[in-house]
């Protein structure tokens, strides 16, 4: 059973194109824009990340903005997570198509976020 979990995590990496834990949680800080699939919907949305980790997320739904907060950690492992209103999972960068992209991947599949940095 291991197996065939570990292979499913190395075929969904290679199907979503490179990716590379960040360096830090303050590498990450800044503002991002794109899309958001979470409880309320699949909306545009903007990320906002300070350095110490802590982000706001807004979605742009058609019955009004819709905020949810929390809390992006580096872990000693080199995994980054985050977790907050909108649940819990990894935090991915990816690089195959240009600029780099931020991916919220949550635990159990299913929803999260793709963003680029906001111009």
């Amino acid at each position: 059973m291991r197996r065939v979990a570990l292979a499913a995590v190395v075929l969904a990496g290679c199907v979503a194109g490179p990716w590379h834990p960040p360096a830090g949680v303050g590498d990450l800080a800044g503002e991002w824009r794109g899309r958001w699939l979470g409880t309320a919907g699949h909306a545009m949305a903007a990320l906002s990340i300070a350095p110490e980790g802590a982000y706001s997320l807004t979605m742009f739904l058609d019955g009004g903005d819709r905020v949810a907060t929390g809390t992006v950690t580096a872990l000693p492992s080199g995994r980054v997570r985050y977790q907050g209103g909108e649940g819990n999972g990894d935090v991915r960068v990816e690089t195959g198509s240009g600029s780099p992209m931020l991916r919220f991947v949550p635990d159990g599949g299913g929803g999260g976020g793709a963003f680029r940095r906001a111009p």
